[in-house]
């Protein structure tokens, strides 16, 4: 019996779902065939057990089989692409770039030990059922230098150079979604994780009354009609308190999470003043199979919603698209949340045919979205976002007491080679907003000698090919949007 307890959002929904959609996709991404067999399990124990033994025995192919058969096309779809993305940035080795060797396996550099599972259903109705893992303990050994490709990517995000061994208890994991169990769906008499449920979902207090139900889907005729009518019923006002037309519209992985959701959306009785939608336009994107991607044009909800192609206004606050989701300020690179709503200018959500027609599907709406994101990200701005510019390749060479504009990369920064012939003391000349941003380092890769102290931009060099790296000035950022390369005065004086 499935029902909602309601709590505050949590706002590490961005980095939870980014780790689990990772790790999924590590796993299923280099596997060719997942669904030649039924997979899934008889019952949701030995469902949660399967998956306890799949993830300490690293199997990957049978941890596979036993993910939502939706969820799994959709995230081995994910998984691939992000991969062959990762080798067309061409990043340093050092943070994921380069060839695996034909013996690598996705998760080479990650060691995991699963103890103290002991799973029982919690909560159960509707073909749903939450359940606790008991007392389980992971224990992850991290290794960066056998680690390649996604997984090398992510331990440098996460600033881990050396082998690193910790262990949790399942409720010290981010306190968002199913954090001490798992969520099971059953599809044609066999139980599978939902990988969704499990990270988007909300509490699920033990003993509840249902709150989930199999349902009939509104399949519509072709693809836009089927996102459109799902914007229409999320953001019907008589959503709040019944959820069921909203989940009707949805692939059977999206109904679930939104009937899951139904507690937190039942938050008060229908306001018969609130406005309906007008003015919905969709245009039809890519599309591949039975599969297409719907771009949202235009919406209107009274006065409270106005969104007009890459834009959209709240109350007074309006947001836009940009053609990256990279941001950068005061010499540092970040990453923006708009734009996993859209991509390509638009705000967008992708459809599914299935026998009956055409539904909206979460798991590959939620698949789009992350790889329209990453690709909105170049090589130099990867780097940015994993601290990692200093492994980038010089773009050209400077000598002491020459100043000459340098065109920046994409990500905010130049590198390159200061040629010294005479051992002295120099100073990096500061950039017209009389900033300090720059780093010299030494032929041997450690950074330079700072004589008066650290953060300084005098440093004492002596003869050899050093490697100058500058950020930007925060001027930069407005390139972000225009696409213009940016250019600013870059030099180094001898000073002694």
């Amino acid at each position: 019996m499935l029902a909602v307890e309601p709590r505050p959002v949590d706002r590490r929904l961005l980095l939870v779902l980014g780790v689990g959609v990772l790790v999924v996709a590590l796993v299923l991404g280099g596997l060719a065939v997942v669904d030649r067999l039924r997979g899934g399990a008889s019952s949701p124990t030995r469902l949660a057990s399967g998956v306890v033994t799949a993830l300490d025995h690293e199997d990957l192919g049978a941890l596979a089989r036993l993910v939502e058969p939706s969820e799994r096309a959709a995230l081995a779809r994910l998984g691939s692409s992000l991969a062959q993305r990762l080798v067309d940035l061409d990043l340093p080795q050092a943070v994921g770039g380069g060839r695996a060797g034909d013996d690598a396996r996705p998760l080479d550099g990650l060691d995991l030990t699963l103890t103290g599972a002991s799973p029982r259903v919690e909560s159960e109705g509707g073909g749903v059922a939450v359940v606790g893992l008991g007392d389980l303990v992971v224990r992850v050994r991290s290794d960066p230098a056998r680690a390649h490709g996604l997984l090398r990517t992510w331990l440098a995000r996460e600033r881990v150079s050396e082998p690193e061994v910790e262990s949790y208890g399942v409720g010290d994991l981010p306190g968002l979604g199913r954090r001490t169990g798992l969520v099971a769906v059953e599809r044609g008499g066999r139980w599978y994780v939902s990988v969704l449920a499990t990270l988007l979902g909300p509490a699920v207090p033990a003993g509840s009354p249902t709150a989930v139900e199999a349902l009939e889907p509104t399949p519509a005729p072709d693809p836009q009609a089927a996102v459109e009518s799902t914007l229409r019923a999320l953001l019907d006002p008589q959503a709040r308190r019944d959820a069921v037309p909203l989940a009707r519209t949805l692939d059977a992985s999206g109904s679930d999470v939104v009937q899951l959701w139904a507690g937190r959306l039942a938050l008060s009785g229908p306001d018969r003043s609130s406005p309906q939608v007008s003015g919905l336009l969709t245009t039809p994107g890519p599309s591949e199979g039975g599969r297409t991607v719907v771009r949202v044009g235009a919406l209107r909800l009274g006065t409270s919603l106005d969104l007009a192609g890459p834009c959209a206004t709240v109350g007074r606050r309006t947001s836009c698209l940009r053609p990256t989701p990279y941001r950068y300020a005061g010499g540092a690179g970040t990453l923006g949340a708009l734009e996993l709503l859209g991509h390509d200018g638009a705000f967008s959500l992708t459809a599914v045919q299935d026998g009956d027609g055409w539904r909206t599907s979460l798991p590959e709406s939620v698949a789009d979205a992350v790889l329209g994101y990453a690709r909105g990200l170049s090589r130099a701005q990867v780097l940015m976002v994993l601290n990692a510019e200093r492994s980038d390749v010089p773009s050209g060479v400077l000598d002491p007491d020459v100043v000459r504009d340098v065109t920046f990369t994409d990500g905010g920064y130049a590198l390159l080679t200061l040629r010294v012939t005479r051992a002295g003391l120099y100073r990096v000349v500061p950039s017209p907003a009389a900033a300090n941003r720059a780093i010299v380092y030494a032929p041997d890769g450690q950074p330079g000698l700072q004589p008066f102290f650290p953060n300084d931009s005098v440093y004492r060099l002596q003869p050899g090919d050093h490697t100058l790296l500058v950020w930007a000035d925060d001027a930069f950022s407005a390139t972000l949007r225009t696409g213009v390369p940016y250019v600013q005065p870059v030099g180094v004086r001898a000073i002694r």
